[in-house]
């Protein structure tokens, strides 16, 4: 069965997963920025693994965009977002995409990974006045720094055993 990974990548760690897991792939496959999905055939397609950043608890806007235009596709996804793996954040990321994977198409699986806050958001969340739910404070500047080594070696093992244990049967 042919398998498509369409991923969407802010700081490099959705990409960088992907990558991974397209190598363990021992299946017929193609990998994709949702950038240049334009005109991609997904009919072609079996298996979609829908790789998304987190942005403001589900997928970004261009993953959203690209599942919208699938439809009775076997989806997985693979979302790295900052929030600490045991948080309540996390799993409500997790419904989140597979609610929106369910729409129109047969959700299988999802896996999410821990990755480093992008620059650019941190730089963004230093303008937040205090109060503001993004502020910057000790708590959140703790869980950039353990979030800065991730995603790591441990983390893509997870995510290339996870796929190949689903998709090379």
């Amino acid at each position: 069965m042919k398998t498509l990974i369409v991923y969407s990548t802010i700081s490099g760690n959705t990409k960088a997963v992907c990558e991974r897991i397209y190598e363990a792939l021992n299946t017929e496959k193609e990998i994709v920025n949702v950038k240049d999905s334009k005109n991609l055939k997904v009919d072609n397609y079996e298996n979609v693994i829908v790789g998304f950043w987190c942005d403001k608890g589900t997928m970004d806007k261009d993953s959203i965009e690209f599942l919208k235009t699938l439809n009775n596709k076997n989806i997985y996804f693979l979302g790295t977002l900052g929030a600490r793996p045991d948080s309540e954040h996390w799993n409500d990321v997790f419904e989140n995409a597979k609610k929106l994977c369910s729409e129109n198409n047969n959700f299988k699986d999802g896996l999410l990974i821990w990755g480093k806050i992008s620059q650019k958001m941190q730089d963004m969340m230093k303008n937040f006045p205090a109060g503001h739910p993004h502020a910057v404070n000790p708590e959140r500047i703790a869980r950039w720094e353990a979030a800065s080594t991730h995603p790591d070696e441990n983390d893509f093992k997870k995510a290339e055993e996870f796929f190949t244990n689903l998709l090379n049967k």
